[in-house]
């Protein structure tokens, strides 16, 4: 007759199963995709960095017709006195006069400058674009992460329980002798070790509903949204068309070809800096009761200082090359941190394949031939409970390796030109590191660094 233990321990494993992590044969209904949607278009909403960065976007809007502008004009008052004594209207030279001036740049100069600071404008917005980009993606991660937090806890409660009946059954077979002291306190030892890793991750759980009320600036004490049960969404991609979105998505690489007609632009502005500018003038002068006097005049600025602008023409030659190269460099970093994601992407799906369908089920038939095993007195108790911990951690590593997917995906998305993302382990760690790495680590800031100046060169270093 197989004992109670033994008996407790495998109805407990297979009503488990209800709850592991299983794949979808089809990706599922949009109700997650639409939560998480939700979650996104709040943030993009009320965030505060990303409402600070969209106010330099404003700022930048001005630039334009500042450039376009005249310079100012300048008005002057001058009285000329024929003589040491006041002789207005008394002698012909005495005048009074009234005059104004205005500098008039060479034709074009104006508009190229507006030009330069029209596209300083567009770098702007995809400065902007950018942080929008990088939220969206940093609330789907610390959404996934609340989600894996979560069900690892349960995880985690699962086997609480049972080792407890595990402990009963071994104290109990202590007393009368039929057990060993050492399979009591390694039961207990379990369970210790379970408040442990409750509490860490209870603490992980807290810190990403903290980070996504952050990042929906909502209140600190606000209600964590519900999350789903992990589960391997999967859809076809190939390495051509992830390449062509991502080039479709990437802020930074309409950047660079923005920077590009940019540099043209100061180019052309530096060209016509050999061309010389107007002032023009005219004034009135009163004489007293003498006939009045009127003056008019164009002055032309001497550009003799061509040293000086050849200079500034070879810079502007230099930075149009850089932006080309620089082009060039983003698309191929892109390119391939798009390529690394999707490998990661892939090699996700296939672990979880084969977590599911090989190492979950393996573990579970290890951990019943164990239990045959004990019961037929061929095993000690100590390989029941060593069959029983590789099985949860091994479902451990399933839930990780999910969540992994979905991070990834999100760094699909967000088409960043950096690594925002990690390459899932197929290790067999202890049940302890299982649970302890199931957190699936920080989400990115929201838009950090988003409200900086739309400086040009601030974009122009992007694909660095």
């Amino acid at each position: 007759m197989p004992s109670r233990f033994a008996v407790g321990l495998s109805a407990a494993v297979a009503l488990s199963a209800l709850g592991a992590p299983v794949l979808a044969e089809q990706p599922p209904a949009d109700a997650t995709d639409a939560a998480v949607d939700a979650l996104v278009r709040e943030a993009l909403g009320h965030n505060p960095d990303l409402l600070a960065a969209a106010e330099s976007v404003t700022a930048a809007a001005a630039r334009p017709a500042q450039a376009r502008a005249l310079a100012d004009p300048m008005v002057s008052v001058v009285y000329t006195n024929d003589g040491w004594e006041p002789s207005l209207g008394e002698r012909e030279m005495t005048t009074l006069a009234f005059m104004g001036s205005q500098t008039l740049p060479w034709p074009g100069k104006r508009d190229l400058r507006a030009a330069v600071a029209e596209k300083d404008t567009t770098l702007a917005k995809e400065q902007v674009e950018r942080a929008r980009l990088t939220l969206a993606a940093a609330v789907k991660r610390a959404f996934w992460g609340l989600a894996l937090a979560r069900q690892t806890l349960e995880l985690l409660s699962e086997q609480r329980g049972i080792w407890q009946e595990a402990e009963a059954v071994a104290r109990g077979r202590y007393v009368v002798g039929q057990g060993a002291q050492q399979d009591v306190l390694r039961a207990q030892v379990e369970i210790t070790r379970y408040e442990q890793l409750r509490a860490e991750q209870e603490a992980e759980a807290a810190v990403r509903a903290a980070e996504l009320n952050r990042l929906l600036n909502r209140s600190a004490d606000a209600a964590p949204p519900e999350t789903p049960r992990l589960l391997l969404r999967w859809r076809p991609v190939e390495l051509a068309s992830a390449w062509a979105e991502a080039e479709a998505r990437s802020p930074e690489l309409r950047a660079a070809q923005v920077l590009g007609e940019r540099e043209t632009a100061a180019l052309k502005l530096a060209q016509a800096d050999f061309r010389p500018d107007l002032t023009v003038q005219a004034g009135y002068m009163n004489r007293g009761g003498l006939e009045a006097m009127w003056l008019a005049g164009v002055g032309v600025n001497l550009p003799v200082q061509r040293a000086r602008r050849r200079a500034a023409v070879a810079e502007a030659e230099a930075r149009g090359r850089g932006a080309a190269r620089q082009a060039e460099a983003v698309r191929a970093q892109l390119r391939y941190r798009t390529q690394e994601r999707l490998a990661q992407l892939q090699a996700a799906e296939a672990l979880a394949r084969l977590f599911s369908e090989g190492v979950v089920p393996q573990a579970r038939l290890a951990y019943e031939a164990a239990i045959a095993g004990y019961q037929a007195g061929k095993v000690p108790f100590l390989s029941v409970l060593e069959a029983l911990s590789s099985l949860y951690a091994d479902r451990a590593s399933q839930l990780r390796v999910i969540a992994a997917h979905e991070r990834i995906e999100a760094a699909l998305e967000e088409s960043s030109l950096e690594a925002t993302s990690e390459m899932p382990s197929a290790g067999g760690p202890s049940m302890s590191q299982a649970a302890s790495m199931a957190s699936g680590g920080a989400a990115v800031t929201a838009a950090r660094g988003a409200a900086t100046s739309a400086a040009p060169p601030a974009m122009g270093s992007m694909g660095q």
